[in-house]
């Protein structure tokens, strides 16, 4: 883990992405907040959550491309610099006595197609900062460890905040956090994370629109070649996708259940989700501070399972500390996932085409939650909000149950390909990259 820490240009990237998480976590609960507070309507709820998230999914293919193509530090640097300029715009929102909410929708639509570059573009970016692979794993649990701090920190700051001093102050706090990710970005060396010289789709000279496009199109399909022609990486991202889906619920239906079943209002929220944060944290402390021999498809449909078991006293209890303990443990469960999914990602995909692979993912895995949110705000009016937390709960669990059968050979799939499977070549793109060939760390 020390290894990790000497290097500046590893220290400059866990700043800069913690900073502008604990902004984004505050503001976030500040928005939630606000579009409750103005409009009392889950459906406007799960409709500011799709706004943001749905946005950001489609936009992550072209985000993919530019990613592989160009300076991944530099397009990280203009996303954060651009969302602090529309969350900035918000707070002006927020500031009017009068807002139409579709003015707040038009801002997160863009705010959300920006962040790809952001939140894809700082995963391409690890296996290059970390170029040992036996420190990837490690790498990863220092991040996800790192977002479980934000996470614990950020809704309860934000939660006394947003009652000292409003929503839109709360907005103004990310759109800092935001400009200082991008002046830590700034600081990591060229050398280091920028692409050495562009793919054959980039070479294509400036006014030529319409080769530029063909050759956009041409690159936003490799990553989905990739994808299919791998059955187990495949079947992960789909239960990856259910999984978000049954965490849908809790998004959603939180704020309402702290505001009307427990009372607890904003504070109690901050306090739910610190909850999960305190969880996660211990979770992936625990998980990289260990050696797991659990294979990786087993412990990932575990991981499913126990989080609908932990999630499922929401839908009975109305008690702010059962359901902080419930929160705990749900975390607890939950962060190794990330962890060994990302890892997973990371060691299996070629760098040349991490971005345009992980992108393509995320138009999947992506639309988990949003979907997931916009359906709850349909049916919370019919099964009242701790019901559909149960329904959930439920569904994790039955979605983890299959996937402990289906990826049982994830591990096993990942050595054929490495062993140099002949079956598993298939040329992509213009260049005729073939899919197993050596890997560059």
């Amino acid at each position: 883990m020390k290894e990790l820490w000497k290097q500046r240009p590893f220290r400059w990237y866990w700043l800069g992405l913690f900073l502008s998480g604990l902004g984004d976590q505050m503001g976030w609960m500040a928005l939630s907040w606000y579009v409750m507070e103005r409009t009392q309507s889950s459906v406007a709820m799960g409709g500011i959550i799709m706004a943001y998230m749905l946005p950001a999914v489609f936009a992550g293919l072209v985000a993919g491309v530019l990613l592989d193509r160009y300076d991944r530090r530099k397009l990280i640097v203009v996303d954060n610099i651009g969302r602090s300029l529309i969350f900035l715009g918000l707070v002006l929102l927020l500031a009017m006595e009068v807002i139409p909410l579709y003015f707040v929708y038009i801002l997160v639509v863009l705010a959300g197609m920006l962040s790809p570059l952001s939140s894809a573009g700082a995963q391409t970016l690890l296996p290059r900062l970390v170029p040992k692979k036996e420190l990837l794993v490690k790498a990863n649990g220092v991040m996800e460890s790192q977002w479980q701090i934000v996470y614990m920190l950020g809704p309860a700051v934000a939660g006394v905040l947003i009652g000292w001093i409003g929503p839109a102050n709360v907005l103004i706090l990310d759109a800092i956090g935001l400009l200082i990710c991008a002046f830590c970005f700034s600081r990591l060396p060229r050398q280091l994370v920028g692409r050495q010289e562009p793919s054959g789709a980039a070479e294509t000279k400036a006014g030529q629109v319409g080769p530029f496009l063909r050759s956009l199109w041409t690159d936003m399909r490799t990553g989905y070649r990739y994808l299919f022609g791998r059955k187990q990486m495949l079947m992960l991202v789909i239960f990856t996708f259910l999984f978000n889906m049954g965490y849908g619920p809790v998004e959603v239906a939180l704020p309402l259940y702290a505001n009307q079943n427990l009372e607890a209002g904003a504070v109690g929220l901050g306090m739910l989700w610190s909850a999960l944060a305190v969880g996660a944290l211990l979770g992936s402390l625990l998980f990289t501070s260990i050696r797991w021999k659990v294979s990786t498809g087993v412990t990932l449909g575990g991981i499913i399972v126990i989080w609908g078991l932990a999630t499922l006293p929401l839908a009975f209890f109305t008690r702010l500390e059962i359901a902080m303990l419930a929160m705990g443990i749900a975390g607890l469960s939950f962060s190794p996932y990330n962890i060994i999914y990302r890892s997973y990602l990371q060691r299996e995909v070629p760098d040349e085409l991490l971005g345009r692979v992980m992108t393509s993912i995320r138009t999947i895995t992506g639309t988990g939650m949003p979907a997931g949110a916009a359906v709850c705000g349909v049916l919370i009016p019919l099964m009242g909000v701790q019901g559909l937390l149960g329904a959930g709960a439920a569904a994790c669990v039955v979605i983890g149950i299959v996937a402990l059968g289906l990826l049982r050979g994830l591990d096993r799939a990942s050595l054929a390909i490495d062993q140099g499977s002949s079956d598993a070549l298939h040329p992509v793109g213009q260049k005729g990259i073939e899919l197993g060939e050596e890997r560059k760390p």
